[in-house]
């Protein structure tokens, strides 16, 4: 132990950054042992000293410094020592306590818990039972179909010079038809999850302290490949309809689900969201603006935002909207006159909250805030953007304060950086995430769940939730359109 304390020391005295030269002098600006190229360096402007001249002040300096310590200080914090004893003795004595009353009260609820789990492991069970059979079913379709195949093209490879022009050409079609029906079954777009989620322990709910079953599925309608930039926001207009804008194009379009485009936008915007009326709302992130339109794209109200940039939109219960607004300072490094917050406004550009500080207002909530959305419970769910490749996700309660901070746990990658977020009709959150790539869920109190969608190649970018309809937009430029159920 002696030997590796003094090689420790021994160690300290050598400079790593040059050739471990000896460290013979020290930064009081920083509070640190430096060599002389330290010094030619980093620490050329700095407030430095020799060692051998403080050494010899502190030889002077340090004994009376002892024994004042030894005087005055330590009988006081001896006191606190037994203080602590105190704190010690009186826990323990807490500790039987709660114990007792725990044991009191643990077999007036232990049957009643075990009747509840056993329900739970039961519904599980055939809630199981019942998603294996859907991908058993079609699993056995596939086989048959591949079977099908197999026995077709053996017959055709080996009887084409036999066989009647008209059978050949019918067969040939009956064979592609067959192929095509086969590979659209792809066991990632298929999701029929049964999920346990633990509730929050009260004793006086039981139900709550087990928690519910969630019966999450996704299945994928429709596959858009037809754009060759990624798609940058993507807000859904109904069940069938969405408006999608692709990155660089100035306007965005309106899309049925299979992708024909139904019209374009009038007006350029950088984001945009449908109210409740059928107003189009559009941030212009060039012009620090946001357009209210009507459905025709009638100009209704223009709100300035100056000098602050609108980044994103979303829209609330009652029909009025979060906006993300930021200064033209640098992204990431904020000084104290960096602006970086949510608002919510009215149609009419009446702003009615802003979300700019924690409860203490001094520390800031964001970085920089992008996407955002209101959760069915009034909470305010943010993508906050922490560097280039990380960030977090915000939750706020309806009055500001915070709820939590998610930070990817539950996720396979330690990096997390997430893009979008909505909320489905039961208060759950859906998020996209640059690395655990998928659309992924948490409950409204920020636990994980599961992911929804995932992907190998691809990268989902943004999401919008219409009913039972969650549109998807990539990276690559794809679109997937999922029929989604919870």
């Amino acid at each position: 132990m002696a030997a590796s304390i003094y090689n420790a020391q021994f160690a300290l005295r050598l400079c790593e950054d040059h050739d471990k030269k000896e460290l013979h002098a020290y930064c009081k600006t920083c509070n640190k042992k430096i060599c002389s190229s330290c010094i030619k360096e980093e620490h050329h402007q700095h407030d430095w000293e020799m060692i051998t001249d403080i050494l010899r002040e502190k030889k002077h300096s340090l004994p009376e410094e002892c024994k004042e310590i030894r005087a005055k200080q330590l009988p006081s914090l001896k006191r606190e020592l037994c203080r602590f004893d105190k704190k010690i003795e009186e826990e323990d004595a807490r500790f039987e306590q709660n114990k007792t009353t725990l044991n009191d009260s643990r077999q007036s609820y232990i049957n009643k818990i075990n009747q509840l789990f056993d329900g739970r492991i039961d519904e599980c069970r055939q809630k199981s039972k019942s998603a294996k059979q859907i991908y058993k079913d079609k699993r056995e379709v596939l086989k048959q179909k591949v079977e099908h195949l197999e026995t077709m093209t053996t017959a055709l490879d080996k009887d084409i010079n036999t066989l009647p022009d008209h059978d050949i050409l019918d067969m040939e079609k009956e064979m592609r038809d067959e192929l095509e029906k086969a590979l659209s079954y792809n066991a990632y777009m298929y999701t029929c999850a049964t999920i346990f989620v633990p509730g929050h322990i009260e004793v006086q709910i039981l139900e709550n302290m087990i928690g519910e079953i969630l019966d999450v599925s996704v299945e994928e309608k429709n596959d858009i490949d037809r754009y060759t930039k990624y798609i940058s926001s993507l807000k859904s207009a109904s069940d069938t309809n969405a408006w999608v804008k692709v990155h660089e194009d100035r306007y965005a379009k309106l899309i049925d689900i299979t992708g024909d485009e139904l019209k374009t936008m009038r007006n350029a915007c950088t984001e945009m969201i449908i109210s409740k009326n059928g107003e189009l709302v559009l941030a212009d992130f060039n012009e620090r603006k946001i357009l209210v339109l009507t459905k025709d794209e009638d100009e209704i109200t223009t709100i300035d935002t100056k000098p602050l940039c609108p980044s994103f939109i979303g829209k609330t219960e009652n029909d009025n909207i979060l906006v993300t607004l930021k200064d033209d300072g640098e992204l990431f490094n904020l000084n104290p006159t960096s602006r970086r917050f949510v608002q919510r406004m009215t149609l009419t550009g009446k702003v009615l909250h802003t979300y700019e500080f924690r409860e203490d207002g001094k520390t800031r909530l964001f970085t920089l805030p992008t996407r955002t959305a209101e959760n069915k419970n009034t909470d305010i769910c943010v993508v906050n953007r922490l560097s280039y490749g990380s960030g977090e996700l915000v939750v706020l309660h309806g009055n500001g304060l915070l709820k939590f901070t998610y930070n990817g746990g539950g996720l396979k990658y330690d990096k997390f950086s997430p893009r979008d977020v909505d909320c489905d009709d039961k208060c759950h959150i859906l998020f996209t995430e640059q690395f655990n790539r998928g659309v992924h869920m948490l409950s409204s109190e920020g636990l994980y769940l599961c992911k929804l969608c995932q992907y190998e190649q691809l990268h989902p970018f943004v999401i919008s939730i219409h009913g039972d309809t969650l549109w998807c937009g990539f990276k690559e430029g794809r679109l997937n359109v999922f029929k989604y159920t919870n």
